[in-house]
């Protein structure tokens, strides 16, 4: 009853998903005051999403890398394997949640004043196709593209490659997403990592600034 490449059971992946969205939801409950008020990232703004979205993009590109060329993998070591997945995705929900939750809120912020419902609805609109596109294009790429022999199979059959190049294609995404962030207006407030470290320095009272 295992579910192919690490061969665990079903109730035990579903047991693994049911844990992520929890942890995810919690993750995005905690963010504002646990990580954002420590860091002086509260309000966010496009300067705060453009650094979290980097950060977004590490943990599926150090698990791309892991999968595809590190020896537990290619030698099929299942300990470190599911240790190696366990704890890159479990980071990567983590990291995934504070960028929702800072998504969360510049939506609302960026929204026109009586437009407000109408952006919340079209951002979670554009959500779910997004999640939707994902699940399909992930399949395709699992299915597809682990290939150890051209000539008799159908389909992928090396796991490792499949799954590696979905962790390819999302922190593809992870970039994209960042790079479109940096054409949003928002420089005044600058951005702090820390209470003593400025990355960028916010504009003084007066001076002309680009809004919203």
């Amino acid at each position: 009853w295992g579910c192919g490449g690490l061969g665990l059971g079903r109730v035990v992946v579903g047991t693994f998903l049911g844990l992520y969205i929890i942890v995810y939801g919690q993750m995005q409950a905690v963010t504002p005051w646990l990580v954002l008020n420590p860091l002086k990232q509260s309000p966010p703004n496009k300067y705060v999403e453009i650094v979290w979205g980097f950060i977004n993009c590490l943990p599926t590109a150090v698990l791309f890398g892991l999968v595809l060329f590190s020896d537990p993998f290619r030698e099929t070591d299942f300990s470190p394997k599911l240790a190696t997945m366990i704890g890159g995705i479990t980071i990567f929900a983590l990291i995934f949640a504070i960028n929702s939750s800072i998504h969360s809120y510049l939506v609302v912020r960026y929204a026109d004043g009586n437009k407000v419902a109408q952006s919340v609805g079209f951002y979670y609109m554009s959500n779910a196709i997004g999640r939707l596109m994902g699940t399909l294009v992930s399949g395709a790429l699992y299915s597809s593209l682990g290939w150890d022999d051209y000539h008799n199979s159908s389909i992928g059959n090396n796991v490792n490659v499949g799954i590696s190049w979905c962790f390819f294609a999302g922190t593809m995404c992870s970039i994209l997403a960042m790079l479109l962030t940096f054409v949003i207006r928002d420089e005044k407030a600058g951005l702090m990592c820390g209470s003593c470290v400025t990355c960028v320095s916010a504009e003084e009272e007066g001076e002309p600034g680009k809004d919203v």
